[in-house]
């Protein structure tokens, strides 16, 4: 075979592999403008907006009354897209990008379920759920990504959700502490028994005591209830 001919064919094969690696490269860094759009899209998104979709998964549409529950539970926030400073996994954009395709619509009423410190919340100095606005009180669940729905974050929001379990918890509190007192703290009185009066003052002080280091706590560090903060874009 000619050594000049095939060289022209060498020279015509990598020429070949060189164009169709630019076309790759051409493809993923649009793949990668397309997401970072759809980024932008989800953290300017306004508080007002509504995309009106057909054909959705039926068990992935909540009630707002749902979402402020769940809220209230883990102590999270429920914001347009435009609060939201978190990072926006691959994952969720492309969810977004599926659910585009499947309804054939530009979204753009994201909303998002989160803990606070996810948020550009008034006078402010992880899972979150990605919605899609579809009525005036009923939202398509697009994503969720993170673990902050988890058993110890419920545990731990008890005490907040409201006035009620508050109180509960300062009561419980009180009571185990008085519980566990040895009767020798309590009282001089050697054969003492360990139920008795002296136990009864000791709950009621442990509870004056929780009581009032709960309330001066609760007004200094400007607290508040989860079902008064589940969407309020103040921090206090």
């Amino acid at each position: 075979m000619d050594i000049r001919a095939e060289g022209e064919r060498l020279e015509r094969i990598l020429l070949g592999q060189e164009l169709f690696v630019s076309t790759v490269k051409g493809w993923l860094e649009e793949e990668r403008s397309q997401d970072e759009i759809i980024r932008a899209v989800v953290r300017t998104a306004p508080p007002d907006r509504i995309d009106r979709l057909v054909g959705l998964d039926a068990g992935s549409i909540y009630h707002q009354g749902s979402i402020r529950s769940l809220a209230i539970k883990y102590r999270l926030r429920f914001l347009p897209g435009a609060a939201f400073k978190g990072h926006i996994p691959t994952q969720a954009v492309a969810a977004v990008r599926r659910l585009e395709r499947s309804t054939g619509k530009n979204l753009s009423a994201f909303h998002l379920l989160a803990p606070a410190r996810r948020f550009r919340l008034v006078d402010c100095e992880a899972d979150p759920l990605l919605f899609i606005r579809i009525a005036e009180d009923k939202y398509y669940l697009v994503h969720r990504w993170g673990g902050d729905l988890s058993w110890h974050r419920a545990v731990w929001a008890w005490p907040l959700r409201s006035p009620l379990e508050g109180i509960l918890t300062m009561v419980l509190l009180a009571t185990v502490v008085a519980l566990m007192v040895p009767t020798s703290w309590i009282t001089s009185d050697g054969p003492a028994n360990w139920w008795g009066g002296h136990r009864l003052l000791i709950w009621f002080w442990m509870l004056m005591v929780t009581a009032g280091f709960t309330v001066y706590g609760w007004f200094a560090f400007f607290g508040r209830f989860s079902r008064d903060a589940w969407s309020s874009r103040t921090f206090n």
